[in-house]
């Protein structure tokens, strides 16, 4: 709030300024009125806004590794101190309370005060306006529609007309709603003295406004003067009206050093010419103003910048509708959240299916579950290589001081005497201190050397290799897809998805290099039908010719009565039916064509949809708009140079569609179905045989290639997979040694939340090596370095307190409640309290609840949620942490 208040009172600051050197004294009333009214509206907008900045993907090289510095989190008994009752944030917050009160009060005294004086006087209509006659000596002054006048003085026509069409053109221009508005605006921001002073000059533009009228419709401007004299004796002021001696009765002591100093201002402004020029200019002059100041003022954000797509076949994909994940992906993917905060471990082969399962999600999906663990992506192939200058080449041969390996194996320092310095292509190396060096590697140094076949093999070519494995997998699981009864293809997704991953990787170039294909279609599922799926059942068990997979083979009725019996749902034609009418179909339509899809909603249960022979044969046949279509397309292709011929993925398909629905008579009369050329074949890539041995891993993470042996944890688990590492990478050099290092690249540092001095960061990292220090890119090129006392985990989040729900901890993330137990839904834990959490009733939008028990909202929504899973997630404590998730069955 103060950040926001700070921001706003500089926005109108600086309108204000502009206001009072260029655009008081100029004669353009209407632009100012809009003016000073549109600087207070902008200037409580724009500390709102947010400009975003998208940053580009960290490629991360050895040298980069300190970006993301792994910190060992120290848990810390902190004893709390009570905070009193009357702190300073709550004295402040009862006198602003106080103040809006007591402003409040007069606001709506002001109001009855006007009302009593409408209703309690006589009034005369004239137009649109209503004269309101008042017994008691008051000086002119309107409201809305309504002039206040002295009955007598009216009566004997003492009035001057000028007077009377001053305060007509209040009325008709609605002055008293800018009032009415600036009234409110007070309220809000009573304690805020710019508030007061552009409610002046805005009532003082309404001046300038109704005299300029005054002298358009004719009067003497010395006569008005004259009678702005007489008037701007008096000392009666009127909060919520216009009057004629606004300018002298009000604010005299701050804006003039005498009593008349408005009424001379006014005076001035009369007499001012304003061009038409000198307007235009003043306008354009605000849209640097604005943009200044929006950019000054609003609210940063970096977003990372998403790879761009780079083949036609993956950005014609991507406008295919998202069918979002399977229930099965769903639940692999809650399974793994639930793993994972309590081992706090990461497969890396199962991360990566993870996260190709999240991408797949739809937005309503992806907000029933709790987001997984962002680690960085490491492009290996990307890094530039680094070569050494001659008096680090020789002093790597110092066996005391320096572990040397050499293209991913440990070689002994003399051995670099059989090499030139321009053998070496690329280097990494980093200090290990005391407490991570080994009696094997005792050295103060450790460093990694690449011949250029090294750096090939380890850098440039492993997204490659990568990927061919990749497709690999992908290629081999489509043959089985094709092999077996096609009716669920969620595994080829979420292998598709891996491989795009890894293709949205290369450039242009390293396509052309590599000759490397996109990865193929995903097959489609086959659509369930009783004569193709169903067949006709043989009595004595399965058919001849029955795979294993094929054994039971329903009939039509069969089926029926089945899908009956689990609750399902039927409908004809997208009209629903009963069961009873969904059998009768069964029974009487044999030998007849009927196709059927079987579905499940977004409760879970199943949907079968039926289709009439009828409605069959009427699909069969093209329209004639349809074969209009096919004709045009297809001439389009027949006409094309053989050589030239671009062939687009969205109209081939489609031109394959027409010509199935087409009869044979259509077919004849139509054009030719184009010669277009064999489709791409699938190629087989076989990975390369292993130059090196392999190793039985658990937890492995792509990681920048090697260094010593003791930095990597090698666990042991039953039949494992073999899979090819490279060597471990280098120690990460200390936080001080990041930080000094950072500071020569001209970084920006904070101290908690605060901007301080590389120098100082430095000291603090001296006096204190146990701060925890992150880095941030941004698109200036100039690195953002936070360092805070409070750990900063990366990708590994720390222990969590136990969830209870209604006094009962879940197994394994889930409990069983019902209903009436569910509406008394109390969250708890072993440590702290619950300030916050979401909730996701099936088919309902998201519940966001503040505090740890059940909302009025999801109560009354949970009327209508009879059976299925409810999720609890986005738990958040009074540490601003994140728990896991809980899933809750409602049982009936």
């Amino acid at each position: 709030m103060g950040m926001y208040l700070l921001k706003f009172s500089s926005c109108l600051l600086v309108f204000w300024l502009v206001y009072m050197f260029l655009l008081e004294r100029q004669k353009m009333h209407q632009f100012k009125r809009f003016y000073l009214l549109g600087s207070i509206i902008v200037s409580l907008i724009i500390p709102l806004s947010t400009i975003t900045y998208y940053i580009e993907p960290v490629i991360t090289d050895f040298e980069a590794l300190p970006m993301y510095i792994p910190i060992e989190p120290s848990f810390n008994n902190v004893s709390v101190e009570e905070t009193s009752l009357f702190s300073l944030e709550a004295i402040l917050w009862l006198i602003y309370g106080f103040g809006v009160l007591l402003l409040s009060i007069r606001f709506a005294y002001n109001l009855i005060k006007l009302y009593q004086k409408i209703s309690r006087s006589e009034k005369i209509a004239k137009h649109s306006l209503i004269y309101v006659l008042l017994k008691e000596s008051r000086i002119p002054h309107s409201f809305f529609k309504y002039i206040f006048l002295n009955k007598l003085k009216f009566e004997k026509n003492d009035i001057p007309k000028e007077v009377i069409l001053h305060e007509e053109t209040h009325a008709k221009q609605l002055h008293s709603l800018d009032i009415v508005l600036l009234e409110l605006l007070q309220i809000i921001f009573w304690f805020h003295p710019l508030i007061y002073i552009l409610k002046h000059h805005i009532r003082l533009n309404h001046e300038f406004l109704a005299d300029q009228a005054v002298l358009e419709y004719g009067a003497d401007s010395k006569d008005y003067q004259n009678i702005l004299l007489q008037f701007s004796s008096s000392t009666q002021e009127y909060q919520l009206s216009s009057a004629i001696n606004y300018s002298s009765s009000r604010l005299n002591g701050l804006f003039s050093k005498n009593s008349f100093g408005q009424i001379k201002k006014r005076f001035t402004v009369m007499k001012t010419q304003t061009s038409k020029t000198r307007i235009w200019l003043s306008t354009l002059l605000l849209l640097p103003i604005i943009a200044i100041l929006f950019y000054s003022f609003s609210e940063k954000e970096y977003v990372e910048r998403k790879p761009a797509e780079t083949s036609e076949i993956s950005l014609i994909q991507n406008k295919i509708k998202n069918k979002g994940a399977t229930e099965t992906m769903m639940q692999e993917y809650n399974n793994w959240i639930i793993k994972f905060n309590t081992i706090h471990q990461i497969d890396h082969a199962k991360y990566e299916r993870i996260v190709a399962i999240y991408n797949m999600m739809t937005e309503e999906q992806r907000n029933t579950v709790e987001s997984y663990p962002v680690i960085p992506d490491m492009n290996l192939s990307k890094v530039k290589s680094k070569a050494p200058t001659q008096a680090q080449f020789e002093s790597w041969k110092d066996k005391n001081k320096f572990a040397i390996w050499l293209d991913g194996r440990h070689v002994s320092n003399s051995e670099l005497n059989n090499y030139k310095i321009s053998d070496i292509a690329h280097f990494v190396g980093s200090k290990v201190h005391k407490n991570a060096r080994s009696t094997k590697f005792p050295q103060p140094f450790q460093y990694s050397l690449y011949t250029k076949e090294g750096f090939k093999k380890f850098y440039q070519e492993t997204t490659v290799k990568k990927y061919k494995a990749s497709t690999k997998t992908y290629t081999d699981a489509i043959k089985n897809y094709l092999k077996g009864s096609q009716t669920n293809n969620s595994e080829l997704r979420i292998l598709k998805a891996q491989a795009d991953k890894i293709y949205n990787l290369f450039t242009e170039e390293e396509l052309k290099k590599h000759s490397i294909l996109p990865p193929p279609p995903v097959p489609a599922e086959k659509k369930v039908s009783p004569n193709k799926a169903m067949g006709k059942k043989t009595k004595g068990g399965p058919r001849v010719g029955d795979t294993q997979q094929d054994t039971y083979n329903p009939t039509f009725l069969e089926y029926i009565m089945e899908m009956e019996k689990k609750g399902a749902s039927f409908y004809l034609d997208d009209v629903k039916i009963t069961a009873q009418k969904a059998k009768s179909i069964a029974k009487t339509n044999k030998g007849k064509r009927t196709e059927m899809l079987t579905q499940k909603d977004t409760n879970g249960k199943y949907v079968v949809k039926l289709s009439s022979p009828k409605l069959i044969d009427s699909q069969e046949k093209a329209s004639k708009k349809q074969v209009d279509e096919y004709n045009r397309l297809a001439k389009k292709y027949n006409d094309a140079p053989k050589n030239k011929m671009v062939i687009k993925f969205e109209e081939q398909k489609r031109i394959e569609y027409l010509y199935g629905l087409m009869s044979d008579e259509q077919k004849k009369n139509a054009q030719p179905y184009p010669n277009f050329p064999p489709k791409p074949q699938i190629v087989e890539i076989k990975p390369p045989t292993p130059p090196k041995p392999k190793y039985r891993a658990r937890e492995i993470k792509e990681v920048e290639p090697p260094a010593p042996p003791k930095v990597i944890q090698v666990k042991e688990i039953p039949n494992p997979e073999l899979v090819e590492i490279p060597p471990p990478p280098p120690a990460p050099e200390s936080t001080l040694d990041f930080v000094t290092r950072m500071a020569k690249t001209d970084a920006k540092f904070f101290s908690e939340g605060k901007t301080i001095s590389s120098d100082k960061a430095v000291k603090l990292l001296k006096n204190n090596p146990k701060l925890n220090v992150k880095a941030q890119k941004t698109d200036t090129k100039q690195p953002l370095v936070y360092i805070s006392k409070k750990p900063i985990l990366i990708g590994i989040k720390g222990k969590s307190p136990l969830i209870y729900v209604n006094k009962k901890m879940p197994k394994k993330g889930r409990i069983s409640l019902t209903k009436e137990e569910f509406k008394k839904l109390k969250i708890t834990l072993s440590e702290g309290k619950v300030v916050s959490f979401k909730l996701k009733i099936p088919s309902v939008k998201t519940d966001l609840i503040s505090g740890n028990s059940i909302s009025g909202t999801s109560i009354k929504n949970l009327e209508k949620f009879e059976k299925g899973m409810i999720t609890l997630f986005d738990i958040k404590d009074n540490n601003n942490s994140k728990l896991p998730p809980v899933i809750i069955e409602l049982k009936k």
